[in-house]
């Protein structure tokens, strides 16, 4: 099975993109930008992590709409 390239434009992306329910961007998202991990956290990564547990239970947090 080869491999085919189809070259879009950036503005087709985005307008289907915005087509499609939230549910399925997240489902995009999460697969486009995210790898596995089964590696222990670092000592940063838990301070981070706490971090932002920590700004999420304080309402601090950006709404994904507003990343615009």
């Amino acid at each position: 099975m080869g491999v085919k390239t189809v070259s879009l434009p950036q503005d087709a992306i985005v307008h289907m993109l915005r087509a499609l329910p939230e549910d399925v961007l997240r489902d995009i998202f999460w697969k486009a930008f995210l790898e596995v991990d089964d590696f222990p956290l670092t000592e940063d990564e838990r301070l981070s992590l706490k971090t932002a547990q920590d700004e999420f239970e304080k309402g601090q947090t950006v709404k994904w709409n507003d990343l615009r």
